[in-house]
């Protein structure tokens, strides 16, 4: 766990860094602090970068991590429970989207 935690808090000094990157043509995604409306937009955003640079988000270990990167506020508050217990979820990015679309209130439509 002491190693995931030093990655991950490595990598939230991340959003500071410069966001052009060459090689992903894709808007380096927004940060998200927890706006129900603004969900489905974050991991569209965020999928669709991670998609581009499929090299660099080969498992869903760094999935994860780069999408607890991209939050803030209360969004970041809720995910650094999961950092702190070494979460089976930290490994599963499908779990990781199901548990966020509960809690920040995201409801599927059945029909698609």
């Amino acid at each position: 766990m002491d190693r995931r935690v030093k990655i991950t808090r490595a990598l939230l000094a991340w959003p500071d860094l410069p966001r052009k990157r060459n090689t992903n043509p894709i808007p380096f995604p927004e940060l998200y602090d927890g706006d129900t409306d603004r969900l489905p937009e974050f991991i569209v955003q965020t999928a669709a970068y991670m998609l581009v640079d499929d090299k660099i988000f080969d498992c869903d270990e760094y999935k994860v991590t780069f999408l607890i990167t991209r939050l803030t506020g209360p969004a970041l508050e809720w995910a650094i429970r999961y950092v702190e217990r070494d979460s089976p979820l930290l490994s599963d990015y499908r779990g990781f989207l199901a548990e966020m679309k509960q809690v920040f209130g995201w409801v599927e439509d059945e029909d698609f």
